[in-house]
């Protein structure tokens, strides 16, 4: 259940970004759904056909299918690939996602997402949140 939790929660995040795009991946992913639109709207929420074809064992690769469509889209597409993320630890010209479980981390404050390995360098913690913070300190002041 834990990775099929994980799963629903990629889904969402993909959902976030098809949710966007001008391009219809949209559409073509609800019609991969089966009428279960809920699925982009609510990780935790499951139906008696998702229980049914979890006891199945089916449930797993359905979701697996779902984001692989999906995650191909926004590393293809325009568009989404400028909603993505550079790490500002390491600054390297990759294009991130906060979708990428196995490798990046996202800022439980300002969502803005890190790879794993940087985040786990820098103890200091989000230094996007940290420059906000000395922000508003100097506009406190003036």
């Amino acid at each position: 259940m834990h990775l099929i939790g994980r799963s629903r929660e990629q889904l969402k995040l993909l959902g976030d970004y098809l949710g966007l795009c001008r391009s219809g991946a949209l559409k073509e992913l609800s019609k991969r759904l089966n009428h279960r639109n809920y699925l982009l709207e609510s990780p935790h929420r499951f139906s008696v056909a998702d229980l049914q074809q979890i006891a199945d064992g089916v449930y797993e690769g359905f979701l697996k299918a779902l984001i692989e469509f999906a995650s191909q889209h926004v590393y293809h597409c325009d568009l989404c690939t400028q909603r993505g993320f550079i790490c500002q630890i390491c600054h390297h010209h990759d294009i991130i996602f906060p979708f990428e479980f196995d490798t990046t981390v996202r800022c439980a404050e300002c969502k803005t997402v890190f790879h794993q390995s940087c985040q786990a360098v820098v103890k200091k913690g989000c230094p996007r949140c940290a420059r906000r913070r000395k922000y508003q300190e100097q506009n406190v002041f003036t």
